[in-house]
């Protein structure tokens, strides 16, 4: 099965940068001048830019164009939380790109992950996080907010910081505690898509459900999927007195 042409793109560039054509620091060809070299359609040149974006090689800034950064990115990211302020403060670390916001109504699988019952209605955020060094797409997220966070929404992904700093920020219920469970999954070909790995690529799968202060309760879901090798989370367990 052919790749598709912007994948193909993708991999010329690639290829380009990596034996000196475009060394750090230089400027790829525009999107309409990369559409007239390979006679392909601008949106096709586009998505390859995007594609080298997310695998690290390049940073797209206004007015200058797309910017090589790196000749072999760093494949992975590490994390080191010992609490949920440190989990907190990892997310408030990376970038995080909007993918789609969606009104949604939990069905029975997923009310069991968000822990509700179903038939209840909440805002789903899709989204995949970049490590601020590289730009490597490293994580993909679905956020699942109540209804009435709706005046949130315009914030996300503008600010850099995490999801829960943005609600601080606005109502002031810091967070409680977060309850986690992680599970070994295959990622789905739209997710794998985004983080440049195969289909069906092996992956973690947590899902961390938020509480507010007080007896506010769930305040909201997020559901993140790590692949393979792509990032690593250490976490250090110490034994009750």
């Amino acid at each position: 099965m052919s790749k598709p042409l912007y994948a193909a793109l993708a991999d010329t560039l690639r290829q380009q940068i990596g034996d000196g054509q475009y060394p750090v620091g230089s400027v790829l060809p525009s999107e309409i001048a990369l559409s007239a070299q390979h006679g392909l359609s601008r949106f096709t040149a586009r998505a390859a830019l995007s594609t080298l974006e997310r695998q690290g090689y390049l940073k797209r800034r206004p007015r200058i164009g797309s910017v090589v950064v790196a000749r072999h990115p760093q494949r992975s990211y590490s994390v080191q939380t010992n609490s949920a302020s440190d989990l907190l403060r990892f997310s408030g670390a990376t970038d995080l790109r909007l993918v789609e916001v969606a009104d949604v109504v939990a069905d029975p699988v997923l009310a069991g992950d968000l822990g509700c019952d179903p038939g209840e209605a909440w805002i789903r955020v899709s989204a995949y996080r970049t490590s601020p060094d590289t730009g490597v797409a490293v994580s993909w997220t679905d956020y699942y907010l109540r209804p009435e966070h709706r005046d949130v929404l315009p914030l996300i992904g503008k600010r850099r910081g995490s999801l829960r700093q943005v609600m601080d920020s606005l109502q002031q219920h810091p967070v409680e505690r977060i309850e986690q469970q992680i599970e070994a999954c295959a990622l789905t070909r739209e997710v794998a898509e985004v983080l440049n790995v195969p289909a069906k690529t092996p992956a973690l799968r947590a899902v961390y459900r938020i509480f507010s202060e007080g007896d506010r309760g769930r305040c909201y879901v997020a559901i993140c999927f790590y692949p393979a090798g792509r990032f690593r989370l250490t976490q250090t367990l110490l034994r009750d007195q």
